[in-house]
């Protein structure tokens, strides 16, 4: 199991009074899943994501990622370098920097060698078909191949698990199946489990399990 999320409750403040976001959420994931939650805007599916991929807290319940307890009050940062990838809607590259080197800066925030991270992203954009990309900057690139390698980006220190907060949203169709038919390859060749928060109806035609968040409730299978 790569993660397990049970009875996860969630609320912020707003104006003095407590509103419920996640109202018990419980959730399981297992090695090389492409998952998808579902929900209007507003209904908690980037908060979730957040608790899921630790850079948010939760006021109770328990979470367990990679056999590693979740616990509010300890800094995560270098365990999510490490052990989980994120996808956002805008891609966040740097713009300065080249698509090689893009995805040679996450290597280097977790102490790999210059030479083994020149190979890695190499080896990475090849097999992924995309080598013919690695010298072009972020505006010499179409605005699906930037998502693609932004998912790249996400992968390149090889996590378990990688999030996705509504990585179509900017996306034609075409580019949206290029993406999702990527999320595939990734999930089967890397062994990587997907999780994409979303409200395209589309993404269900891709993906193994699918949830809906209503209410702050999470129904699904």
């Amino acid at each position: 199991m790569i993660l397990s999320a049970k009875n996860i409750i969630k609320s912020y403040k707003v104006a003095n009074e407590k509103v419920n976001v996640l109202n018990g959420i419980n959730l399981e994931l297992f090695d090389s899943e492409f998952i998808s939650i579902m929900g209007a805007s507003g209904a908690g599916k980037s908060t979730l994501l957040n608790i899921l991929g630790t850079l948010d807290s939760f006021d109770s319940g328990g979470l367990q990622i990679n056999s590693n307890i979740i616990n509010n009050n300890e800094d995560y940062s270098t365990f999510r370098a490490y052990n989980i990838g994120f996808v956002f809607q805008f891609h966040h590259l740097l713009h300065e920097f080249s698509v090689l080197e893009n995805l040679i800066i996450p290597q280097m925030l977790i102490k790999k060698n210059n030479i083994n991270a020149i190979h890695n992203a190499k080896n990475l954009l090849g097999e992924l078909d995309l080598i013919n990309l690695e010298n072009r900057y972020p505006s010499q690139i179409s605005g699906g191949e930037r998502q693609r390698i932004a998912v790249l980006r996400a992968l390149v220190n090889q996590p378990k698990l990688i999030l996705a907060d509504e990585p179509t949203g900017n996306l034609d169709k075409e580019n949206s199946v290029k993406l999702l038919e990527l999320f595939n390859t990734i999930k089967e060749n890397y062994k990587t489990t997907i999780v994409v928060a979303t409200h395209d109806e589309f993404i269900k035609n891709y993906t193994n399990r699918n949830f809906k968040l209503n209410c702050g409730i999470l129904i699904g299978n």
